[in-house]
């Protein structure tokens, strides 16, 4: 594999088809490595970085909806 695209000096171990990148365990872990959550991807099906992140992609996009509807 690749390296990762946030951190060069990592060994990227997951791969976006979509985009084409390479990220490393820390970015898997904080969820970042889906870079467009909300367009649609045609990999999404069989995707692991966005079955390993979707609760908390989901999360911040909820939060996002409240945030809009608060004005916060």
């Amino acid at each position: 594999m690749t390296s990762c695209r946030f951190h060069p000096d990592r060994r990227a171990v997951v791969w976006c088809e979509k985009f084409e990148y390479g990220y490393c365990q820390e970015c898997v872990n904080a969820c970042t490595a889906c870079t467009d959550p909300a367009l649609y991807c045609r990999h999404r099906t069989a995707c692991i970085i966005w079955e390993l992140c979707r609760r908390e992609i989901k999360r911040r996009r909820q939060h996002d909806v409240n945030a809009d509807v608060t004005g916060a």
